[in-house]
């Protein structure tokens, strides 16, 4: 089967717009509540949901691979905080700037996927090429840093979000 017909690249590309959609929503919440109270909700809705559907698509599940020794376990684990640690700092991110900076710089991650892969598992899975688009969202990357420094105004006065309230002038 040519690779153009495969799903991977229309999942990848769902994904990608998930993501940019959520990332715009936790923007807009952010400013509309408080950070703590909000991410820990979506954290545990997005768990909810992903369980059921996963429980749905899947039914029957073989649970007991996963304690098939510490080894599967420390990966687990390892995971779960790599992953943990991932969401939560791209929120900080999105809170602390906005959604197109934070996403803009977080892109960055396929360089640690490259490095990692070399480094841990000993694989390159790219070729010249590869490595061409890699530089590029890196040299991306350098380029939103680097703008940081420049003035800039928003495309409009839609563009304004309303500053987050503090706790204290909330009731």
């Amino acid at each position: 089967m040519p690779a153009w017909t495969s799903a991977w690249w229309f999942y990848a590309l769902l994904s990608a717009a998930c993501f940019g959609m959520q990332y715009v929503l936790l923007e807009v919440l952010f400013r509309k509540m408080e950070f703590a109270a909000s991410y820990t909700f979506l954290t545990l809705a997005n768990a909810l949901v992903l369980a059921g559907i996963m429980f749905a698509l899947y039914p029957e599940q073989n649970w007991t691979q996963l304690w098939q020794g510490w080894s599967v376990a420390g990966l687990l684990g390892v995971y779960v905080l790599c992953g943990s640690g991932a969401y939560l700092f791209n929120a900080l991110a999105i809170r602390d700037k906005d959604a197109t900076h934070a996403s803009l710089l977080e892109i960055t991650y396929p360089a640690f996927i490259i490095l990692l892969t070399a480094l841990f598992l000993h694989r390159i899975h790219l070729n010249l090429l590869g490595f061409l688009g890699a530089a590029l969202i890196i040299g991306g990357a350098a380029l939103v840093l680097y703008s940081q420094g420049e003035p800039h105004a928003p495309a409009s006065h839609l563009a304004q979000l309303p500053p987050q309230q503090s706790q204290q002038q909330q009731p």
